[in-house]
């Protein structure tokens, strides 16, 4: 799996943060590429499909690779014949192609992975950070907009006009949680408050 959606499946994340996570991921290649492969170019294999949309669908093509080729600082999406690549090349592994053969670099591919779970990890604790200063004890909040498995809420206990997006709402209040009812934070977690049924 791709190590951006692995990340972002692991976590959870609002809207923003989740695409500022895979907007981050150019900075990262681009910085280690100029650090690393100064007068090489990097290759980093950042999924063993093509993904595609096709009338409002998406779908993918299993026979290519899609890479990213990092050389002269910009990174271009390139897709790569199965058949090509070589059979040691997994998912987020970094390689070089030397006189027409393709070379992975253990350690790159390695040391690339740390950088890039380290940029996602920051983003996440400033994520937790702010919406833990959100999260007030008996206050009442009131669902303005449910967006998937998160909602934005609105804390009505301070008059707030503030609105943020909450991704740790329990699974069973989740499903009440509708536009309109109001969720109250006790004992570190929410809980449905609604009494308007």
């Amino acid at each position: 799996m791709p190590i951006i959606e692995k990340i972002i499946s692991k976590n959870n994340l609002t809207d923003g943060n989740a695409r500022t996570i895979r907007w981050n991921l150019e900075d990262v290649l681009l910085r280690y590429a100029e650090e690393n492969f100064k007068n090489n170019t990097m290759y980093f294999a950042e999924d063993n499909k093509k993904t595609y949309w096709e009338n409002n669908k998406e779908k993918y093509d299993n026979d290519v690779w899609t890479v990213l080729k990092v050389e002269n600082n910009k990174i271009d999406e390139i897709n790569i014949d199965k058949n090509n690549m070589p059979k040691d090349v997994q998912v987020n592994d970094v390689f070089t192609i030397k006189n027409g053969n393709y070379l992975v670099d253990k350690n790159a591919s390695k040391e690339l992975k740390q950088e890039i779970e380290s940029m996602a990890q920051k983003i996440i604790n400033k994520q937790n950070e702010a919406l833990e200063k959100n999260r007030k004890e008996g206050h009442l909040y009131l669902v303005c907009e449910e967006a998937g498995n998160s909602r934005f809420l609105k804390d009505i206990t301070e008059k707030s006009n503030k609105e943020f997006q909450e991704v740790n709402i329990p699974k069973d209040v989740l499903e009440k949680a509708t536009e309109g009812k109001v969720l109250k934070f006790s004992n570190g977690k929410y809980e449905y408050y609604s009494n308007n049924d």
